[in-house]
């Protein structure tokens, strides 16, 4: 898993400095059928990464079901995972491809996972857009990445649509990172917010590793509160001296640490812990955090670990650095979904 990180991570950096040969928009890849359990990325018929059920989260679980009562397998999850097709002739990823498939699996197995103590992770396969779509400069080339954005947020819309039809009662998750998000972003505001009976079911939107306008969500308000519910988060997360457009006090951040959207910083001792590659629990208590011009800037790592992660931009680490507190909290809003029904 780490290997395939690191492989991201590498492709990221040529790929800003050097840009990729022509890319054609055809031939386009096959339609995803999520009538389908091919199409799926994760899904409840089948074993998956969405399904890890690690050691180190086996304590707050049972705290949670203390606390709380016993609600797994009340709430499933729609995610949509970030982006992971990095390279290729065509600008949207071919779902069936053995190397896009297989390189989903991290991102489930350490995001979308994160939720399945509350019920099913359904998480579509898409032809999502390359990477090298958020590079372009040109006008043409500007119009071909939007044309594949549009392809790739056409077979989210679809999976969604069919997720609910599969689900068409009580209270669901929705979860993204990255392009992910930027999709879930678009479903909500185009989708979801026309039907008052799909807002009243959602329990809380996950909109992580991206950007939220003050003003983009329209009526859907953003969770001020750790019981709030039918309502969205979102985070950005970065170090000190972290600079990127856009940013800007007119983006809404939620502190995972303290669920609301202070400006002060919060302290470690709010921190439960970071989820690391190898499915332990690391940085109990191991930073602090702070909202700071649109973004969450990550503060006073703890220890020789916490050093070795002092990183500029935590994007790729914006679940995993939250992972317990992300795991007691949507248990959390999903007991107070019970109380209001």
């Amino acid at each position: 898993m780490i290997k395939n990180t690191l492989f991201c991570l590498i492709f990221i950096f040529q790929y800003a400095l050097f840009g990729q040969s022509e890319i054609s928009l055809k031939p386009i890849p096959a339609s995803p059928n999520y009538g389908e359990i091919s199409s799926w990325a994760g899904h409840p018929e089948i074993d998956d990464p969405t399904d890890n059920i690690y050691k180190s989260s086996k304590r707050i679980d049972r705290d949670n079901r203390e606390s709380y009562g016993d609600l797994k397998g009340l709430i499933p999850t729609f995610f949509v995972y970030p982006t992971i097709y990095f390279e290729g002739k065509i600008w949207n990823a071919n779902i069936f491809n053995a190397k896009y498939r297989n390189d989903t699996r991290l991102a489930l197995a350490f995001q979308a996972s994160l939720f399945n103590d509350l019920g099913p992770i359904w998480a579509p396969h898409y032809r999502q857009m390359m990477y090298e779509g958020y590079l372009v400069k040109s006008i043409s080339e500007q119009e071909k990445a939007k044309i594949a954005f549009d392809t790739a947020y056409s077979d989210v819309l679809r999976a969604f649509k069919f997720f609910l039809k599969e689900n068409p009662e009580g209270k669901f998750i929705l979860a993204g990172h990255s392009q992910g998000t930027q999709h879930l972003k678009r479903l909500i505001k185009d989708y979801l917010m026309s039907d008052r009976e799909l807002t009243d079911r959602l329990l809380v939107a996950f909109l992580v590793g991206g950007w939220v306008g003050a003003d983009e969500m329209g009526d859907l308000p953003i969770c001020e509160a750790p019981e709030d519910i039918n309502c969205w988060v979102s985070w950005r997360s970065c170090g000190r001296n972290f600079k990127r457009k856009p940013f800007g006090d007119h983006i809404r951040v939620i502190n995972p640490l303290s669920w609301n959207s202070d400006n002060e910083s919060v302290k470690r001792n709010l921190h439960k812990g970071s989820m690391y590659l190898n499915g332990k629990r690391i940085l109990n208590r191991g930073l602090s955090t702070k909202i700071d011009d649109g973004l969450l800037r990550i503060q006073n790592l703890k220890g020789p670990l916490g050093w070795f992660l002092i990183w500029d931009d935590y994007h790729r680490a914006d679940y995993n650095l939250f992972w317990f507190n992300i795991r007691e909290n949507i248990y959390r809003r999903a007991w107070k979904s019970q109380i209001n029904d």
